[in-house]
């Protein structure tokens, strides 16, 4: 569903962000500014198109650029709940910042809703968020619906934890020298987004796992296994087709965010201190992440990938 923070998008956020050497801040007030991406006259603003040259092929882009497109009745509605959302996301912000000590929030985040030719919810840079409201509206209905204002809170979440995530990796960068480096990192980035998205029916109760949940990783542990030690020894272009479903598509087929976002659900202890450990560990934190949850067959073949691309590298 929601797939941003790539190796090159990693790579970008190095020259993007400057972080200071302060604790977590609370945010300045207004540091959330929602702006339309979409003109009266229904073409897209310049910041949409800048938004779609970086997520676009050339022919798609070319295809959707021009289009005159002016908000419909359901994209307002849309706008109308994620305006109405801005004061309570600005309540959150200190809470997601805990995760990540000594890392202070963009003293400013723009917000840009369009209605062409992106995801539903992303980030474009450091200090951009992006919400397309006709992909809203395609893949979850009416705004009005009461389930979709607890669905766009968590996708505020995962999208600004990623902005959090961009800001830590400028203090802490991580070498991405292999495809299963890039992997790594994007398993860590997307599986803590992805634990932000997690509606209630694939969490724990009782700590019990849920049937969801429980359903999704006898289907994805085994696939993550697999993907991971056909990624140690990968060429670049066989790395891109095994992660292509990585943390892209229907979200329940993500084979690394998913399982990591519902191991870190699962983790014992209070949720704030085990996700704070998972960021301080970084990407090479999805190992012991992995090895705490997986079925001792699969993680036994876990070390084996591990030791494989240790191998490869020397």
């Amino acid at each position: 569903m929601i797939a941003d923070l790539t190796p090159t998008m990693v790579a970008a956020a190095l020259v993007l962000v400057s972080v200071g050497a302060g604790a977590t801040a609370p945010p300045a007030e207004g540091v959330l500014r929602v702006v339309s991406g979409t003109t009266g006259a229904g073409h897209a603003t310049e910041q949409w198109l800048a938004i779609l040259r970086k997520r676009l092929s050339s022919e798609r882009y070319d295809s959707v650029a021009t289009l005159r497109k002016p908000w419909t009745e359901e994209e307002e509605a849309w706008a109308g709940l994620i305006r109405s959302r801005v004061t309570g996301w600005e309540r959150a912000i200190p809470d997601l910042g805990s995760l990540f000590p000594r890392t202070p929030p963009p003293g400013q985040v723009l917000i840009v809703l369009g209605n062409r030719g992106a995801e539903d919810a992303f980030t474009h840079d450091a200090v951009t968020i992006g919400f397309d409201l006709s992909a809203l509206q395609a893949n979850y209905g009416s705004a009005r619906l009461a389930e979709n204002t607890e669905r766009i809170d968590r996708f505020f979440r995962h999208e600004f934890v990623h902005l959090f995530q961009k800001a830590w990796l400028t203090r802490h960068p991580w070498a991405m020298d292999t495809p299963l480096q890039g992997a790594l990192a994007e398993i860590w980035g997307e599986g803590l987004g992805n634990y932000h998205s997690l509606s209630p029916r694939w969490l724990s109760r009782e700590g019990k796992r849920s049937e969801t949940a429980s359903r999704a990783l006898a289907i994805l542990e085994p696939r993550f296994v697999a993907r991971v030690g056909a990624l140690a020894c990968a060429t670049p272009e066989e790395a891109r087709a095994l992660t292509a479903d990585l943390s892209n598509g229907p979200f329940d087929r993500k084979w690394g965010a998913l399982p990591a976002a519902l191991w870190l659900e699962a983790e014992p202890g209070e949720p704030t201190e085990s996700l704070r450990r998972f960021v301080l560990a970084g990407p090479e934190g999805v190992w012991d992440l992995a090895d705490r949850h997986l079925p001792d067959g699969l993680a036994a073949a876990l070390k084996e990938a591990r030791a494989a691309d240790s191998l490869c590298r020397s």
